[in-house]
């Protein structure tokens, strides 16, 4: 510790305009110079702090502190002061965050994941003196891998979160201090870096936060961004358009690598990843289209479907039109202007090229079709064209999925006493549809098949078709083995979840 010198020398201006104020009015002192003796710090304040170290905390748990502090002689002479600061910062000085002015710490932990100085200060007062310990808090998000069911209760929309090995928090957003959305769930969307939102300082400055991870929540009334580790609030509906729309019908989102799409009342918005951005949608793809709620997102873009003129589009996040897609060069069915309507269209692959299945219905005759779909850039994105058979199920169906490597499409069928999963072959066989697994008294809400993490350890790679419930009781979410690169299913579950609300959609954060 420095010593204190009562006398300086007159070079250390600043210090001696302080020292010259403080000693104002004992003139006797200021007469005498050179009669003093040097004091120093720990003398004057002899107390040591210990019984807290370096730690790991986990997001929304309480730290609880009880320092120990040795040659302590009144306590009442002295204040007590804790505070957190980032450790690592990008040149800047990092914003000190006021925690307790008790001696013991009792704290519930709302930061982002990283590392944090933890700083425990003594002072007294009257000398303007203090000693101090600081240690490292990591913490660390109890949300990450996982799923991610989203469920309404009385006309608003939670989140429930179940952990891979099993662990589950009930109303993510409401645990956390946040607002429910209202209405129904629709979809979310994880973004795991870059997302640059742009947030009100209290003195009415603004900060842009960078490569922050987010979860997009979308549901049928309402829009919210949230950050994907404490979920804090970055964004309502209201500041997360450029322009606001006018009707507020939210149908769908995702994300591909950097990029975000969304379809908002029939428009397509974007945010494009490369380019500095608030994080929020750009203005609505320019046009006289309505696109359908289902979307099939890719390297180069995303893949639409106008109702009003029954034309496939391309669009990107990064491009300001929505494009035609060129004719077949082997006379193939024109993909603008067509004579159907789209039911559904189902993402199988995406990347580059995008692939899905599009299930469509003959305007002029009772006649549904399975379009094989391929997307890459501008070309022909129609590959093959098939008539389903007028005794199959599957085109009534209001729930249906996907699977990653075999041709079929997964449906619900409802009956008296519960939905039926089914499976329709996209095959030209006779026994196209065949029966996978019964749900008494549940009504399935979601299907989707779901894989491991590239690179996962072998004992956590999996490969699931994922049901999602409703019954009496909540939600069940159900988790199949997928037999090779078949269609077929183990019928008994390997994992079965369940919670309370109506669910509407779940999402795998790998």
């Amino acid at each position: 510790m420095i010593k204190m010198k009562l006398i300086m020398k007159l070079k250390n201006i600043l210090i001696g305009i302080g020292l010259i104020t403080s000693l104002q009015g004992v003139q006797s002192c200021i007469d005498d110079r050179g009669n003093y003796s040097y004091i120093s710090n720990e003398e004057l304040l002899p107390v040591t702090i210990s019984g807290f170290e370096d730690t790991t905390v986990i997001i929304r748990s309480t730290l609880n502190i009880t320092p120990v502090l040795e040659n302590m002689d009144d306590e009442s002479r002295y204040i007590h002061l804790w505070y957190a600061a980032p450790s690592v910062t990008a040149g800047f000085t990092p914003q000190r965050d006021t925690l307790s002015l008790e001696k013991d710490l009792s704290f519930e932990v709302t930061y982002e994941s990283g590392t944090y100085n933890l700083v425990y200060e003594l002072r007294d007062p009257k000398l303007d003196i203090y000693v101090r310990k600081q240690v490292l808090m990591t913490v660390q998000s109890d949300v990450s891998t996982g799923w991610y069911v989203m469920k309404e209760e009385n006309g608003e929309t939670d989140i429930d979160y179940i952990s891979m090995d099993g662990k589950k928090i009930e109303n993510l957003i409401t645990a956390s201090g946040q607002e429910r959305l209202k209405g129904k769930p629709v979809k979310m969307a994880y973004q795991s870096s870059r997302y640059t939102p742009v947030i009100q300082n209290p003195d009415g400055t603004t900060t842009r936060l960078n490569n922050k991870r987010a979860f997009h929540v979308f549901s049928d009334q309402d829009i919210k961004i949230f950050n994907a580790d404490n979920m804090a609030l970055f964004y309502n509906y209201e500041d997360y358009f450029y322009e606001v729309p006018e009707v507020c019908k939210p149908e769908n989102c995702g994300m591909y690598s950097t990029d975000f799409y969304a379809i908002n009342a029939g428009k397509v918005y974007s945010i494009y990843g490369m380019s500095p951005n608030s994080g929020m949608l750009g203005y609505a793809k320019p046009g006289l289209y309505e696109v359908h709620p289902d979307m099939v997102m890719g390297t180069y873009g995303v893949i639409l479907f106008d109702t009003k003129t029954s034309t496939f589009y391309n669009t990107s996040s990064s491009g300001s039109s929505m494009n035609l897609f060129p004719e077949d060069s082997e006379g193939g069915i024109s993909p603008t202007n067509m004579d159907v309507d789209m039911i559904r269209m189902l993402v199988r692959k995406e990347g580059n090229p995008s692939t899905a299945f599009a299930v469509m219905k003959n305007k002029n005759k009772d006649e549904h079709y399975v379009f094989d779909m391929s997307y890459s850039m501008a070309s022909y994105p129609i590959v093959d064209i098939d008539t389903v058979p007028v005794h199959c199920e599957m085109p009534e169906a209001k729930v249906m999925g996907t699977s990653l490597y075999a041709s079929c499409i997964y449906y619900s069928k409802k009956e008296a006493d519960g939905d039926v999963l089914k499976v329709y072959k996209n095959v030209k066989i006779d026994n196209r549809e065949s029966e996978l697994k019964r749900f008494p008294g549940e009504e399935i809400v979601y299907i989707v098949n779901a894989t491991s993490r590239y690179g996962a350890p072998a004992d956590e790679v999996f490969n699931h078709l994922v049901v999602l419930t409703n019954s009496a009781t909540g939600w069940k979410l159900y988790r199949f083995n997928v037999i090779g690169q078949t269609p077929e299913i183990e019928t008994e579950p390997v994992f079965v979840y369940s919670g309370k609300g109506t669910a509407g959609y779940v999402m795998l954060r790998n």
